[in-house]
């Protein structure tokens, strides 16, 4: 099919922005095409770029959004990139294009849905991997291969994202229409809609949560973010994850992992780490889940339980500390090094 497109400058192509009082990237449609080789951002602020690459001379890549109405970078989808594929080009490097007549749906991508409001989650399961150990069973998974490349550097010792959950058990999809719903159950997760997040919540989520080179994020944000209820939508719901996983990832919890790669933990020293971090009580609301991997076991992921609202100012300790206590889980394990053992 021959497709007809218009160049477009300015803000005129611009899809409606954000909300939200603060300034935010605005989402665009369409496609960038690249006049030169220039260098494709993690971050533009920065200006890391993960694997030094650089976009392909009339190359058209799929475009997310501009960094303001009236900003000079375009958010691209790189396809492969390592750590992020949501990349920034600067708009000297080429130019943006819409299609001219619309493109017929091939009526098997549902499109996006407006979630529910309702009084946002205070009952919460918090899901951290450790993503070395993870990729022991996985490794040809995007993230992975990025991480036993030695691309993420940054995920070899600390915890990483895999979810912010409301609880009970069995709160999912809430609102979710069905069809979107069985993408997600049919694990197509690139073709679900994206949660809307600002500039620096994509850029510290790709870092935090490496599972977004495959699309992870879309996954969590469908079925345990639409039962969250945050004013804010999508971008609430991560940054408050954001702000627990970088309490953790900054205390004694962080310290002991960081310091333990290679070694075996007990579940009773990371729990008692909890205790020095966030107060008496806080390791009882800890489980530590490991798993077997050719004769050795490790730790897998910590799940933790939280009561309260999630804010900017709130006490992660007393959020902890006021949840029911867990089972503590396995005994202990290796803290897994990155590439495969």
């Amino acid at each position: 099919m021959v497709r007809y497109f218009t160049r477009v400058c300015g803000a005129a192509a611009l899809l409606p922005a954000l909300a939200g009082p603060a300034p935010a990237q605005v989402p665009l449609e369409g496609w960038f095409i690249a006049m030169e080789a220039c260098e494709v951002y993690q971050s533009k602020n920065s200006l890391t770029n993960p694997g030094d690459l650089r976009a392909g001379v009339r190359h058209a890549y799929d475009v997310i959004a501009r960094n303001t109405a009236e900003g000079a970078w375009y958010q691209l989808r790189v396809p492969g990139a390592p750590v992020t594929a949501d990349r920034w080009i600067h708009e000297d490097c080429g130019v943006h294009v819409i299609a001219a007549v619309p493109t017929p749906d091939d009526g098997d991508t549902p499109g996006d849905f407006d979630p529910p409001q309702g009084t946002e989650a205070t009952d919460l399961l918090l899901a951290l991997s450790w993503q070395p150990a993870f990729c022991e069973q996985l490794p040809n998974k995007a993230e992975c291969r990025q991480l036993n490349d030695g691309l993420l550097p940054i995920t070899e010792t600390q915890l990483s994202i895999h979810g912010l959950w409301p609880q009970p058990r069995g709160v999912e999809y809430c609102g979710v229409p069905q069809a979107i719903e069985d993408l997600d159950k049919a694990g197509r997760w690139e073709d679900l809609p994206a949660p809307e997040l600002d500039a620096d919540t994509a850029e510290r989520l790709a870092i935090a949560m490496p599972g977004t080179a495959s699309f992870l994020e879309r996954h969590e944000w469908i079925k345990h973010g639409t039962c969250f209820f945050g004013e804010g939508g999508g971008d609430e719901y991560y940054d408050d994850t954001l702000r627990v996983v970088a309490a953790i990832n900054g205390s004694e919890v962080g310290e002991l992992l960081a310091a333990s790669v290679g070694a075996t933990l007990t579940g009773a020293e990371l729990r008692a780490a909890f205790d020095a971090a966030f107060g008496d009580g806080a390791g009882d609301r800890v489980t530590v889940e490991c798993r077997g991997d050719g004769g050795r076991v490790l730790i897998q992921e910590l799940k933790i339980a939280l009561l309260g609202e999630i804010t900017e100012t709130a006490d992660i300790g007393a959020l902890i500390r006021a949840a029911e206590p867990l089972s503590p889980g396995c005994d202990g394990g290796v803290i897994d090094p990155a590439g495969l053992q």
